[in-house]
């Protein structure tokens, strides 16, 4: 037995200098990037991802859990950023 989490908790980031350029330069372009939940309440173990750019909102078709959300959420904001700036 032992204690029950909560809610659950998805791996941190490592925010790499790369990461961080992408990122801002994405957010400063109108591109957002955010997760969204596939379940109700605090133990939510499956996400979606919502690219947002230029007014359109893109949902994708497959569903991320605690330890792969937040690297896919970067490779996105990376490929954005690689798209429009390293032409």
């Amino acid at each position: 037995m032992g204690i029950k989490a909560k809610y659950t908790e998805c791996k941190p980031p490592e925010w790499t200098k790369e990461d961080l350029r992408a990122y801002s330069w994405c957010i400063n372009h109108g591109i957002y990037i955010s997760a969204l939940a596939e379940g109700k309440g605090n133990h939510n173990k499956l996400w979606t991802i919502q690219v947002e750019a230029k007014g359109k909102k893109v949902i994708s078709p497959k569903t991320y859990g605690p330890d792969d959300l937040y690297s896919k959420i970067f490779e996105l904001y990376r490929f954005y950023y690689d798209k429009n700036v390293r032409k």
